[in-house]
């Protein structure tokens, strides 16, 4: 299955990681340690490096804080996208819900946007159509930086499934093929971890519209919540549950850690088609 963005393309009938680049100052997980041009572009090409398939550079945090005002979230990203696009052989990606961020990032060379609200903006969709970008559409039950007053009621990986096809078919009548879609069920973006951990056992259902799915598993309060472990110390619950929705048909995953998430991946990807990438001589 290919994902198709500017100027390239992703197979997406294997696994594949996504790595992240918080070019922020108060993210969850790194809490600001690659905040700074020159700090994320490093973190950017040692992600590259380490197997990163993808780069994803994001200015703004999802946390329940003041919104960041769009000029300031461009000038965060914008420097460390033309860099790293100058740099690097994989596809950079932009994270961020803001039409004008978007604008300037594939301007800046950005193949790829990374929108947690799914194309909600209408200006959205009309810069990824114009720009020829590949696009993650992302379910979000509520409203971006609001802490939520209830969680939904319902289905939700039936809710999810059911919002994802009709957004391909709104993608596409806005000018956005299917071919340069990949659906993210939104982990955590306004649900609870028992909701979360029902997704992510049910995740067959978003894979079955037959696009590639994106998980953005990594360091998520689902895992949290499971195994008590604060946010720097889910590495291993990041593995299991990438390795359980590899398992179940998704086959990109949105990390932190892409050096021991890369290995986790390879036998997952062995496990789940018996045709590892390649056979490396045993080391003892």
């Amino acid at each position: 299955m290919i994902w198709e963005y500017a100027a390239g393309a992703l197979d997406c009938s294997r696994g594949r990681l996504v790595g992240i680049v918080n070019a922020t100052p108060d993210s969850f997980t790194d809490e600001g340690a690659h905040f700074g041009t020159d700090r994320s572009v490093r973190h950017g090409v040692r992600l590259a490096e380490q197997g990163a398939d993808v780069v994803e550079v994001g200015g703004e945090s999802l946390r329940f804080s003041e919104p960041t005002p769009a000029a300031i979230e461009a000038a965060r990203v914008v420097p460390v996208i033309e860099r790293l696009v100058a740099e690097l052989d994989v596809p950079v990606a932009v994270d961020t819900f803001k039409a004008p961020v978007a604008e300037a990032a594939v301007a800046a060379g950005a193949a790829i946007v990374n929108d947690p609200t799914g194309l909600r903006d209408p200006a959205m969709a009309a810069v990824v159509a114009r720009a020829g970008a590949g696009v993650v559409m992302t379910h979000f039950f509520g409203e971006p930086k609001v802490r939520p007053a209830a969680f939904p009621d319902g289905d939700v990986p039936a809710t999810v499934a059911g919002w994802a096809r009709e957004r391909l078919e709104r993608a596409e009548a806005e000018g956005i093929p299917r071919a340069r879609v990949v659906v993210d069920p939104g982990l955590g973006l306004g649900t609870s971890p028992p909701q979360d951990l029902e997704l992510l056992r049910r995740i067959d259902e978003v894979v079955a519209l037959g696009r590639p799915v994106l998980v953005p598993i990594s360091n998520k309060k689902v895992l949290g919540a499971l195994t008590g472990a604060p946010a720097k110390r889910r590495l291993a619950g990041t593995a299991a549950g990438m390795v359980w929705c590899r398992a179940h048909g998704a086959t990109l995953f949105r990390v932190h850690n892409v050096r021991f998430l890369r290995g986790a991946l390879q036998v997952a990807e062995a496990l789940a088609t018996g045709a590892p990438e390649r056979w490396h001589e045993v080391v003892k």
